[in-house]
């Protein structure tokens, strides 16, 4: 079945340019991989993030990410 889920989450630190365009260019690989879509928005510290397909996949990438420390 597929499911979308959005999320916040907060950075620890602010992030630059550079590192923003770097998680970006990472979710895409990753997202592509999974055959997951989505959208990613970024501003003042905060992340609100859409990822949408398999069930199972999107549960599985969301517990990775929650054990992302940024």
């Amino acid at each position: 079945m597929l499911i979308t889920l959005v999320y916040v989450s907060f950075s620890r630190d602010q992030l630059g340019k550079e590192e923003l365009l770097d998680i970006l260019k990472v979710a895409r690989e990753n997202n592509a991989k999974l055959d997951v879509t989505g959208m990613l928005l970024y501003r003042d510290g905060f992340f609100i993030q859409a990822l949408e397909g398999e069930d199972n996949t999107v549960a599985a990438l969301y517990a990775k990410i929650q054990k992302d420390p940024r």
